[in-house]
């Protein structure tokens, strides 16, 4: 097995250099703080019930280095503050080449240029993978932050799901995006 060093790069907003590597299953507790912050106290994904750790050690076995399902988590200062991962799109076999996407940022770190570069690395990553052909994005509206941060990155509008989901006592409009991924 090759381990490729972790990609640097230096953010806008920050004078030091912040590293985007591949997750480790010794990230799982900090993925699962972010991640629950959001189904807890927000709309931006449609998870209900708070993610246990054993739940993100068993979430974590799907990716790997280069297949479609891979994630990527970004690292300030030795301490991990988001991720972008791909997950599989449907059930159904013939839906195979696509893909899901999600990005989480820890609450203090979002709108400061960590997204765009963490989630680029991650497309980036799927664009070398053979059989993988779309990436679509889901953000639950409104979300100005996540929508021009997909529009930046190249997905393009692909639908709308008119009270598509139901947390927090009512419905919520989802569009989605896609990312043809220069296929």
């Amino acid at each position: 097995v090759r381990v490729r060093p972790p990609l640097r790069v230096p953010f806008l907003f920050y004078p030091f250099m912040a590293i985007i590597r591949r997750g480790r299953e010794s990230d799982m507790p900090v993925l699962r703080d972010i991640i629950n912050h959001y189904i807890t106290e927000t709309v931006v994904t449609f998870e209900m019930v708070e993610m246990s750790l054993e739940n993100r050690k068993t979430w974590f076995t799907q990716f790997t280095e280069n297949g479609r399902y891979q994630l990527m988590v970004a690292e300030l200062e030795g301490t991990v503050v988001g991720y972008a991962a791909s997950l599989r799109f449907h059930q159904r076999p013939a839906y195979a080449p696509s893909v899901m996407t999600s990005i989480y940022l820890h609450k203090d770190h979002t709108g400061k240029g960590i997204g765009k570069n963490v989630y680029s690395a991650l497309i980036e990553q799927l664009k070398k993978v053979e059989d993988v052909h779309r990436a679509y994005g889901l953000v639950v509206l409104p979300n100005p932050g996540s929508e021009k941060l997909h529009e930046k990155l190249g997905f393009q509008i692909a639908g709308l799901l008119h009270e598509g989901g139901f947390k927090f006592g009512k419905y919520h409009d989802v569009r989605m995006y896609e990312h043809r991924l220069g296929k």
